[in-house]
């Protein structure tokens, strides 16, 4: 019990911190399936930072990243006033109805946040949440929602296969990160910001040329 309220409570957190930083970095308020798909490319390089994402495991689902625990969280957070809801409807794709939301951080958030900041976990995930936020927003904004699609670890899996982020050496975007450092260790080495940038530059081509 005590490790799931562990693990809930730095879901919370790690979830408050990057809708804040969408905030700071100008993509807020931020649509929800687009915020499930930034979620989903910072689990796949927070041991980059040796940072703990809250979802290791996700199901490729057909309309993109969608995690129910961070969902849940989310909407915990607009109960608690740290959120704000905005656009709340129910509307129709592709595969049937969908809740469609955005989400911003609130006055009372912004405090929450603050204090936050000034703890120890709050200090080292919110660095590296700024670091993937701040690189995911200089991206083209007119392809945010498809660059995620992209990803290496996501493109290639079938539909509801299990993708995983608990081993290092079967990341795909790891290995790749790897791969950049070899090649340009002298640019790279332990230069973190600097490969999540390049990183999300290269699935962003790599989903232009497609």
């Amino acid at each position: 019990m005590a490790d799931l309220q562990s693990q809930q409570l730095r879901g919370r957190l790690w979830v408050l911190l990057a809708v804040d930083a969408c905030d700071r970095a100008g993509i807020a308020p931020i649509d929800k399936d687009r915020f499930h798909r930034l979620i989903f490319l910072s689990n796949c390089l927070a041991q980059l930072f040796v940072a703990v994402p809250p979802a290791q495991r996700i199901l490729k689902y057909r309309r993109g990243p969608f995690y129910p625990d961070i969902q849940w969280q989310l909407d915990r957070l607009v109960t608690m006033q740290w959120l704000e809801l905005r656009g709340l409807l129910l509307e129709p794709d592709q595969f049937g109805p969908w809740l469609v939301a955005e989400y911003e951080i609130s006055k009372r958030g912004i405090e929450v946040v603050s204090l936050l900041r000034k703890t120890p976990l709050g200090t080292a995930t919110a660095s590296y949440i700024d670091e993937l936020v701040f690189a995911f927003s200089r991206l083209d904004l007119r392809r945010l929602d498809d660059i995620p699609l992209n990803e290496l670890n996501w493109r290639p899996a079938g539909e509801g296969a299990l993708i995983t982020f608990e081993d290092r050496d079967t990341n795909l975007a790891l290995r790749k990160t790897a791969e950049f450092q070899r090649l340009a260790p002298e640019i790279l080495a332990d230069r973190f910001r600097e490969q999540i940038q390049l990183y999300l530059r290269y699935i962003s081509d790599a989903g232009a040329a497609a």
